[in-house]
Formats: structure tokens, C-alpha cells, sequence
């Protein structure tokens, strides 16, 4: 095959590479799994060159199916079978030519846990407009959690990819460490699912008012914050009367993401343990009796910044710390590392409310 031809062939996988990393992320977002990353990538002309002299192939659409390339990596262990089902709903699966590395080795046998399908589009798909071009090119398409995909790149590392190239000394190290990772994708599963069940349990309580059985942490906080007529409910309602931008952190938003979200759960728990509260009925309970407080921060923070975007998490926050006094909010900036203007405005709102 020549050059131009392989260069042709490399552009011409390089968009079909493009436009499946983004079916599939699509795909994933529609089933709501989350992922952790989703890699693609297209194999260069070099390395395509390499492969044809080293294994003497003679027809590259046929023997090379790994030109374009898609690694889904996930968190846990069942969502890998979910997305194995996804892949074989909507793709054509070469079976002959796929592996589940799984199904290769033996209980003593090195080796990392992962799913590798070669893939076409199938016969749906093929029709659309925008898919025809790429109608007869394959693909191959990586599942491993994120730990698995931890093993796969310190082996690579190492350059040991089967039994025989490890020296004897370091074997039986690296079969237990292999049977760890494996043993902690099985945990995290374990602790996902207690996760839920504690969930759960934190809803029924809180619906049933009864928060001086609840301790204060994200979870509770979650529950307490979501709950119809609950102190924080008309604490936010009023933020928004008061001029703040409203915006639903349930979803992806210019202002915030998930990761926010937790950090300002974490610095009203923060507050919480400053004060030596308990229970979330002991902070529910300081933030009823500081209501008119709090009313007169969101204001003046309005008119200092008239253009804040404030979710629920970032609001209750604010009325948190109007709990605390000028000492304890010197504490609080120097733990939570929140310091900047807003910080600043905030707290001396606070401070300078106080001594009215």
C-alpha cells in the first residue's frame, strides 16, 4: 500500500475517530452512566507504516482493525457490563476478533481485567448522511474501570504485558498486587451500593422530621437542603428576592459543577464543626433564630456584587456563617482556603452587622 494511500486512509479514520468519541460519550450521557474519561485516538501514518512491515500485511482495511480507537473508562466494575450491552445494541461487533481479557488467564495468571471490541456501525446507523462516509471502517473500542486502567498503564510502564517477560523475582509481588486491585474494584462496588443504602435511610429520616438523628454531612445536608418548607428552602427563596441569580445546581451550569457543589457542603460542614454542632437540627435550629441576619448579609452582598450567581449549597453556606463571629470566621478563612473578594465581602457584612 502506498504512502498517499495510508495517508489518505489515516484523515479519513482520523473523522470517523473524531465522531464516535462523541457517539459514544453521547450515548453514555443518554443511558446515564457516568464515566470517568472517555480517550480516543487515531493511529499515526508511522506507526501504521511499522505494523504493516513487522506483520507483512498485505490488505490494511482488513488485517488492521485498530486504527481508530475509543477507551471508556468507568468507575465501577457492573458499568462495564452496562456498557458492553451498549456497545453491541448499537454497533456491530466482530466477535472473532474482540476479547474480554477476562476470559484469557487463569486465577494465578498476571494480567489486567478489560473488554476489547472490534466494531462497524451497524445497518441503522450506516444509513444516516453523516455516517456513510465511514460505512465500511472499523473500530476498536477499550472498557476497563479506573483501576484496571491504573494496572494497564504501570505494566506498560514496566514493559511486562505477559507471564514470561517478568524476572522471577519480581512475580509473585506483582500477582499480588494484581489480585489488590482487583479485590479493591470489588470493595468500591461494595461501598457504592452501601453508599445508596445509607442514602436512603437519610431521606426516609429526613422526611419524618427527624433531624436530631442526623449528623451533619454531605449526605444529610443534601436531603435537608432538598426538603419542601425547611429553614434552608426559605433562606434561599429569600437570597433570590434579595437579587441573587438563581440557577439549578442539579445541572451543568456556566457558574457551577458537581465538584462545587461538594466543596461548599464541605465548608458548611466546616462550620458546623467550628461551632461544636452535632446534629443538623442544632444547625437548623441557629440558622432559624438568625434569620433577619442573614436576610441583611444576602443584601449587602447584593450591593456590593449585583451580579452573583448563587446556587442552594452556596447560599446556605452564607447563612452558615453568619453563626460565626469575627474569631471564628479568621479560623474558618484560614481552614477552608476561601479567600478572596467574596470571602472578604462576606465576612465583613457579617462582622460589621454584628456590632449594630
Amino acid at each position: 500500500m502506498k504512502n498517499i494511500e495510508i495517508q489518505k486512509l489515516v484523515n479519513e479514520h482520523s473523522s470517523y475517530t473524531t465522531m464516535l468519541n462523541e457517539l459514544v460519550k453521547s450515548l453514555l450521557k443518554t443511558n446515564h452512566i457516568k464515566y470517568h474519561i472517555v480517550e480516543c485516538r487515531t493511529k499515526s501514518t508511522e506507526s501504521l507504516n511499522e505494523k504493516i512491515r513487522l506483520k507483512n500485511i498485505k490488505s490494511v482495511t482488513n488485517e488492521i482493525t485498530d486504527i481508530s480507537g475509543i477507551r471508556i473508562i468507568l468507575y465501577y466494575q457492573d458499568d462495564v457490563d452496562k456498557v458492553s450491552k451498549l456497545i453491541t445494541d448499537n454497533f456491530e461487533v466482530d466477535k472473532p476478533n474482540s476479547i474480554n481479557k477476562a476470559e484469557l488467564y487463569d486465577s494465578n495468571q498476571f494480567g489486567y481485567l478489560s473488554i476489547h471490541y472490534i466494531v462497524q456501525l451497524n445497518n441503522l446507523r450506516k444509513k444516516l448522511p453523516e455516517w456513510k462516509t465511514f460505512s465500511n471502517l472499523k473500530a476498536e473500542i477499550q472498557i476497563r474501570t479506573v483501576l484496571q486502567h491504573s494496572w494497564a498503564s504501570i505494566s506498560h510502564e514496566l514493559s511486562y504485558k505477559k507471564r514470561y517477560e517478568i524476572p522471577k523475582e519480581l512475580e509473585r509481588k506483582l500477582f499480588r498486587l494484581a489480585g489488590l486491585f482487583e479485590l479493591a474494584d470489588e470493595q468500591f462496588l461494595k461501598i457504592r451500593d452501601e453508599h445508596k443504602k445509607l442514602d436512603l435511610s437519610i431521606e426516609k429520616l429526613t422526611k419524618s422530621n427527624k433531624e436530631e438523628q442526623l449528623e451533619i454531612n454531605s449526605l444529610t445536608l443534601k436531603h435537608a437542603l432538598e426538603k419542601s418548607g425547611s429553614i434552608y428552602q426559605k433562606i434561599i427563596s429569600r437570597a433570590y428576592k434579595l437579587g441573587f441569580d438563581e440557577y439549578d445546581e442539579s445541572t451543568e451550569t456556566e457558574y457551577l459543577d458537581d465538584d462545587d457543589t461538594q466543596y461548599y457542603y464541605s465548608e458548611i460542614i466546616l462550620v458546623s464543626k467550628i461551632l461544636s454542632l452535632k446534629s443538623l437540627n442544632q444547625l437548623e435550629l441557629g440558622l432559624k433564630e438568625n434569620e433577619k441576619l442573614i436576610d441583611k448579609v444576602f443584601a449587602a452582598a447584593v450591593k456590593k456584587n449585583d451580579n452573583w450567581g448563587a446556587g442552594a449549597t452556596f447560599l446556605t453556606l452564607i447563612a452558615s456563617m453568619t453563626l460565626l463571629n469575627a474569631k471564628e470566621l479568621r479560623i474558618f478563612s484560614q481552614k477552608s482556603g476561601w479567600d478572596n473578594d467574596n470571602f472578604d465581602c462576606i465576612a465583613n457584612a457579617i462582622i460589621d452587622l454584628k456590632k449594630l
